[in-house]
């Protein structure tokens, strides 16, 4: 079975993460959503939205913030549409042997399936690797940036150690994602703990930690009800 191998801890140095942090960038969506609001501001959303298309990697912690979270506020989100995608490219890549076919198969679908979702890693992970293949080194590493520093905003905006400190995230699938970022695998078992935050088992580590917290609330909510 083949697997995208992509090191989170290279990602994460790079970006400068401390995962020793004392404090917490958990999103205030009405700040955001003003921020991105304003038509003159280098904030503007269609502005950060046109830079992150084409790969631009001056993109700032800040700024990343501001898309991700405010991906949520942008009409027509939605979150629950990519699963296909996900498994379409992951029955790819769990063949014995892949050739040039298959890479420019994966490339073109997750290339395409960007457009619509840009901040979904179980996307990027696929992509990055078939690029990497077919030797477009130049723009894996562009996309390796966008990987990790959706990575990095996340875990900046908590520990998911508890409910107060959750992950917040705007993707459901975001929530293994950041399991197996941080080399965590997942339990066999999702609950609510309330009505904004998901608790996810994890399996048996080092660290005696039983699961993990994730602040779901840009997904349970509307934009108007942030």
């Amino acid at each position: 079975m083949k697997r995208v191998l992509v090191s989170i801890i290279i990602l994460l140095s790079i970006t400068g993460v401390n995962a020793q942090k004392n404090s917490f960038s958990a999103p205030d969506y009405k700040k955001i959503g003003k921020a991105i609001a304003k038509q003159k501001s280098s904030a503007y959303y269609p502005v950060l939205m046109e830079r992150l298309n084409a790969n631009d990697t001056t993109l700032t912690p800040r700024e990343y913030h501001l898309l991700y979270y405010g991906y949520a506020l942008q009409p027509g989100y939605r979150f629950d549409m990519v699963k296909p995608f996900q498994d379409s490219l992951l029955a790819v890549m769990n063949r014995e042997v892949l050739d040039k076919s298959d890479y420019k198969h994966i490339i073109d679908m997750a290339s395409s399936v960007l457009k619509e979702y840009p901040f979904e890693i179980g996307i990027l992970d696929p992509l990055i690797y078939a690029l990497r293949m077919e030797g477009k080194n130049d723009l894996a590493a562009k996309l390796e940036f966008r990987f990790g520093r959706i990575v990095e905003t996340i875990f900046n905006s908590g520990d998911g150690l508890t409910k107060e400190t959750a992950f917040h995230v705007v993707s459901v699938a975001h929530q293994k994602d950041m399991l197996r970022a941080l080399g965590f695998g997942f339990g066999g078992q999702q609950m609510m703990a309330g009505s904004k935050i998901s608790y996810l088992k994890v399996a048996k580590n080092d660290f005696g930690i039983d699961g993990m917290y994730f602040n779901v609330s840009a997904i349970n909510s509307t934009p108007a009800n942030h």
